[in-house]
């Protein structure tokens, strides 16, 4: 029994110290550049640690890889088999010696291939009928710096593709613009004689540097139908036919630099840029505190609208002016991209009369004339007449204008008063007389004085303020922008209007005339203006308050509409 343990520890050291046996094979040799084959090693044996294939990446690209276990008996006899298949594809031709792969301390032993060159750019396939192949154009020779070029890729073929991809276009500028235009289109072409399927792709690219601009190869991949029968299981089972990559011809196209006479500001390298306008209402009839909404539209023909810069609005003195934040779009097409932006300005004219919106110009570059040009909108005048909604004084006014006639009858009867007593003294006998006229006098004058005070609204609840609704979207519209300058201003233009019979020239002002909430709010955007360092403040909390302020007036306003209802109708 002694003697068998130490049989047994004998075989097992032997074993342990006995290095497997790993053999290397390729599928095929020699193969083509962009053709794929397999490289499968098999051992006979445990080895002894998994496989570093990192030494293979220096010359070739591993697409997959899969391993399996086998074990058998033969006459009793039982062998272990382990395989590793690995597909690869080629970097370059030429003739290259697979190092040897690490398997722990055990090694596979090296193997030569021959990766003969493809042609690029033209048919390849299994006979004439069998054809595929690349083709690649740009729309020009010669362009401006960070103008458009269109890049236009084409997978011609006249068998089936199975899973065909196509690599993404790059250049040798890294920061140039690349823009796919539309998905892939697909048509049929005859080409001597023979009908091929083309898959097109096309793309817009704006260089960002002068100089040349070449475009690298772009790589098709995909299996062919009928090829080699693979030896790996797991490679038949997922993925269907030989698996070829191909390289498109690599081209250029010369960019020229900024003419230096124009400044890079105002460089805007395009095929067109228009600009339009539209007004939300008729600009000759315009009110004071009414806003009207200027739309501004700029195409640009060849450029993105991100390459469009914003619009300075000059200021015109008794017109306040909003810009909201610009809208852009990207209209792809296939000969191109138009770039579009949108700016919205609400202008809100604070006084009556004539005013003259400045002329906005443009200055762009014409690639296809290779001059300079302008997009302008010419001046445009508006005419802003009184008040919207002061055009008549309200009753209040009115019975105010009464009030003092009232007060000059009784100074009136009041002289008649001290004449006549003065009168009386002179002649007694017209005292009974006199005392009746003044009687009457004061009846009269305290009956119409009461009926005055009761048929007559006092102005503070009678007087609405005009147009006060457009100015409470001013503040909002500011609240939103979190622009704390024109919040100020937007709270003052309706503070006035709110306010009529205070003199409001400050944020001070406002504040004291508000509660507790937007009182503390006011005084924190105050803060904010003129002091360096506040961080306390924040619009949202602002525009919070203001709407809670708003709606509480509105609230209080309803039960007075609803006392003063019956009186209109009687």
């Amino acid at each position: 029994m002694r003697y068998f343990h130490t049989l047994i520890l004998l075989l097992l050291t032997t074993n342990a110290f006995s290095a497997a046996n790993i053999t290397a094979r390729l599928s095929h040799n020699p193969v083509s550049l962009d053709e794929s084959f397999h490289l499968i090693y098999e051992a006979d044996s445990h080895v002894d640690g998994d496989p570093d294939f990192s030494v293979l990446t220096n010359d070739f690209e591993i697409l997959s890889s899969s391993q399996s276990t086998n074990m058998r008996s033969v006459n009793g006899q039982w062998s272990l088999k382990k395989s590793w298949d690995l597909a690869l594809i080629s970097k370059q031709a030429g003739i290259f010696t697979i190092p040897p792969v690490p398997f722990g301390s055990d090694s596979s032993p090296a193997v030569r291939v021959t990766v003969k060159p493809s042609d690029t750019n033209t048919m390849q396939g299994t006979s004439g009928k069998d054809a595929y192949f690349l083709e690649v154009t740009t729309d020009r020779k010669n362009a401006w710096v960070q103008s458009e070029i269109i890049y236009t890729v084409r997978l011609f073929s006249s068998i089936k593709i199975n899973r065909p991809t196509l690599s993404e276009p790059e250049t040798n500028d890294a920061d140039a613009i690349i823009e796919q235009l539309g998905q892939v289109a697909n048509y049929q072409k005859l080409i001597n004689g023979m009908p091929y399927t083309v898959n097109e792709l096309r793309f817009a690219v704006y260089p960002q540097h002068s100089g040349k601009l070449t475009f690298k190869p772009i790589v098709f991949e995909g299996r062919i139908p009928g090829g080699r029968r693979s030896s790996s299981l797991f490679d038949q089972f997922m993925q269907s036919g030989t698996l070829k990559r191909m390289r498109s011809k690599s081209i250029s196209v010369n960019i020229k630099p900024r003419p230096a006479n124009i400044p890079a500001d105002d460089w805007l390298p395009a095929e067109n840029v228009s600009i339009e306008e539209e007004w939300s209402e008729d600009i000759t009839q315009l009110r004071t505190g009414e806003p009207v909404t200027r739309t501004l539209t700029i195409e640009a023909t060849g450029l993105t609208a991100e390459q469009l810069d914003d619009i300075e609005f000059a200021d015109i003195e008794g017109v306040k002016q909003y810009p909201d934040k610009a809208v852009i779009e990207n209209q792809g097409k296939r000969d191109g991209i138009t770039g579009i932006k949108q700016i919205k300005v609400a202008m809100i004219p604070t006084q009556a009369g004539r005013y003259t919106v400045p002329e906005i110009r443009i200055p762009w570059f014409n690639t296809r004339t290779g001059k300079r040009a302008y997009a302008s909108l010419a001046e445009t005048v508006i005419e802003v007449t009184g008040m919207a909604s002061a055009t008549q004084a309200p009753p209040a006014i009115e019975m105010q204008t009464e009030q003092p006639r009232l007060d000059t009858q009784q100074q009136s009867d009041a002289a008649v008063s001290s004449s006549a007593t003065d009168e009386a003294v002179i002649r007694p006998g017209y005292w009974p007389w006199i005392s009746l006229v003044l009687a009457i006098g004061w009846l009269t004058t305290s009956i119409l004085y009461f009926r005055s005070n009761q048929t007559s609204p006092s102005p503070s609840k009678q007087e609405k303020p005009p147009a006060i609704l457009p100015l409470e979207r001013a503040v909002e519209k500011a609240c939103a922008r979190s622009d704390a300058a024109d919040i100020k201003d937007a709270l003052l233009e309706w503070a006035r209007v709110r306010w009529p019979r205070h003199n409001i020239a400050s944020l001070a002002d406002i504040a004291g005339l508000c509660p507790a909430e937007l009182n503390k709010q006011v005084h924190l955007l105050n803060a904010t203006l003129y002091s360096s360092h506040h961080d306390d403040w924040n619009p949202k909390a602002l525009l919070s308050a203001f709407h809670a302020f708003i709606a509480v007036k509105q609230k209080k306003s309803k039960p007075q509409d609803s006392i003063l209802e019956p009186l209109y109708k009687t």
